[in-house]
């Protein structure tokens, strides 16, 4: 926070229970100081009740554009299909396998979807 400075958002599967967590910390001070917002990503928001998804769903955030906070859970859930190709492999294998499963999303879906979002 000190290098980013204000307005900056945090993305986090429980980001309302964080903002709790930290408004009763040391932190607090230094937090409300930096307009610290904290965020819920799309897939989990809609599991809060409606006063969170106001507050802390990232589609209500101004400046947040299409951006859903679920880039882990996506590359996650891809990854899955590795399972059934690497189960009975050596370790060796495994490994190289999951390195050009990364390399490939790193090429084809990380460098295109820079180019979506606008920077503020």
């Amino acid at each position: 926070m000190h290098n980013i400075r204000s307005r900056i958002g945090g993305g986090y599967d429980i980001g309302c229970q964080f903002w709790v967590t930290l408004a009763h910390s040391h932190l607090k001070d230094h937090v409300q100081e930096e307009s610290y917002t904290p965020l819920v990503g799309s897939f989990h928001g809609h599991a809060h009740n409606c006063l969170c998804q106001l507050s802390y769903l990232a589609t209500y955030v101004k400046a947040m554009g299409l951006e859903d906070l679920e880039g882990c859970e996506c590359f996650f859930s891809k990854s899955n299909a590795l399972a059934l190709s690497i189960r009975y492999a050596g370790r060796f294998h495994q490994q190289q396998k999951i390195l050009e499963f990364i390399k490939h999303m790193d090429t084809t879906e990380t460098s295109q979807n820079l180019s979506e979002y606008s920077f503020l």
